[in-house]
């Protein structure tokens, strides 16, 4: 005798038993046509390389845009105008980039702040040591009241520096965009990896159930 589904909003949930076959139950019907189902398994595989290599993903990613500020002052140098004003005008979007509160490499300025090279260089290399932090425990998100303690100093930095009240020190802008970018990086990282560990079981899940299907 065939079973009775339960009524809609009666039958088991994610995170309960029998969640993830009502999940899976859920999931829309694979393409009927042969190109479309080769096309989606494509696009699953893919998914699924980036759900296995997540870290080294968003460390290129991050790697590349902390690292790019670096490369505008030295194609100054060698006389690349262009490509030097194109990096120097994107990153303006993000920094006021005023020289006095900036390194300078090569002979120039970097494209960003001292406290944005902190912010984005700390969060860089702290994801490089992530993989480390892993083998000691499981990281555990930080909490939402300690990540804005961390922003506190960073705020108190940049908000008595912009009414004139004082003037900050490159020293005081590296340590509290440091701080701001281990706050970050401690909320981001492990929410990522619960994430991208749920997509690649899912998918891990699902192609098992195609390989048992075509054996």
């Amino acid at each position: 005798m065939s079973e009775r589904l339960p009524p809609s909003g009666e039958g088991p949930t994610p995170g309960v038993p029998g969640g993830a076959e009502a999940a899976t139950a859920l999931l829309p019907a694979p393409p009927s046509s042969p190109r479309a189902r080769a096309f989606a398994a494509g696009v699953d595989r893919v998914i699924l390389a980036l759900a296995r290599h997540w870290i080294l993903t968003v460390n290129l990613l991050v790697g590349l845009f902390a690292g790019l500020p670096l490369l505008g002052p030295w194609l100054r140098a060698q006389g690349y105008t262009l490509p030097a004003n194109l990096i120097y005008g994107f990153y303006r979007l993000t920094c006021h980039q005023m020289p006095e509160r900036s390194f300078f490499a090569f002979g120039h300025q970097v494209c960003y702040c001292q406290r944005c090279m902190a912010i984005y260089s700390g969060f860089f290399l702290l994801g490089l040591a992530y993989p480390l932090l892993r083998r000691i425990g499981r990281p555990r998100p930080l909490r939402w009241r300690w990540m804005f303690l961390l922003w506190v100093p960073m705020a108190l930095d940049g908000f008595t520096q912009l009414f004139g009240l004082r003037e900050s020190t490159w020293e005081l802008r590296v340590v509290t965009g440091g701080l701001f970018a281990l706050s970050c990086f401690w909320v981001a990282f492990p929410h990522l990896e619960q994430a991208f560990g749920e997509m690649r079981d899912q998918l891990e899940r699902r192609f098992a159930q195609d390989a048992g299907v075509g054996a």
